[in-house]
């Protein structure tokens, strides 16, 4: 009967991860369907068209401050749901959801056709992340977001000029978090995988997880983007940081067999 109860469980579980998995399929189809449309109109529009484009233009620079101030209220929301315990469902579908369009706004008011260009790339590869963060082990997910960000940083570099508080704002950024991202990894190592607070203990890496990789893929993505702002964003910088990643595929893909 135990056997029956934990594969029952595991079916469960399995399919809320496809579940979840349909969601965000469906909600890059759709998102990349508005970015096709808002191409067509704010990109590619035509003289008689013009005022709609001024109108897009005018919208997102108010979205550009408005939704990135309800995201960080939807994070407290699901930061204090979560404390107390209560279902997080709600806040953490409105956190996302403000995310994306936070970002949305920013690339295309300040970035206009290059920002809904890279927009269109990046939802996939979003898509992309959701899959490895639902199917392939946690150490996976966070070498694949660290290469997005370093591929993300070398696209500004080469956006540099008219941005370049923003792009500096991005980096600075980027650093911060890298090294938050690299003591964190280091307390993980200490405790096997654990973090470990007063009230019980988390695991966020498993046991076997290989954190040579870790630190080797921050080394990577800082050091391609400290060269691209020497050098510019080259295409052998673009080159490096893809076939990083598409090792650590292989890598981590043999590692499920």
């Amino acid at each position: 009967m135990d056997k029956r109860d934990k594969a029952a469980e595991r079916a469960r579980q399995e399919d809320a991860i496809l579940n979840r998995v349909l969601i965000w399929i469906a909600g890059s189809v759709v998102l990349e369907a508005l970015l096709l449309l808002l191409n067509r109109y704010y990109v590619e529009y035509t003289m008689d068209e013009v005022f709609i484009a001024k109108g897009i233009y005018d919208a997102t620079g108010i979205l550009s401050f408005v939704l990135p101030i309800g995201f960080i209220a939807a994070l407290i929301w699901w930061v204090n749901t979560r404390r107390r315990h209560g279902s997080t469902l709600a806040p953490q579908v409105t956190t996302t959801v403000l995310s994306l369009f936070s970002v949305c706004a920013i690339l295309t008011h300040f970035f206009v056709e290059a920002g809904v260009k890279a927009l269109c790339v990046a939802v996939p590869c979003i898509a992309v992340l959701a899959l490895v963060y639902y199917l392939y082990q946690r150490e996976f997910f966070v070498v694949m977001v660290t290469g997005a960000a370093g591929l993300l940083g070398l696209w500004m570099l080469s956006k540099r000029q008219g941005h370049t508080s923003l792009l500096y704002a991005y980096l600075i950024v980027e650093l911060v978090v890298l090294v938050a991202a690299i003591l964190m990894t280091r307390k993980l190592q200490c405790n096997r995988g654990f973090l470990r607070f007063k009230s019980g203990a988390v695991q966020c890496l498993p046991g076997n997880a290989n954190y040579i990789l870790l630190y080797l893929t921050f080394l990577v993505s800082v050091l391609v983007q400290g060269l691209g702002l020497l050098l510019g964003p080259v295409a052998v910088l673009y080159a490096v940081e893809i076939v990083w990643l598409l090792a650590m595929a292989v890598y981590y893909t043999v590692r499920l067999m």
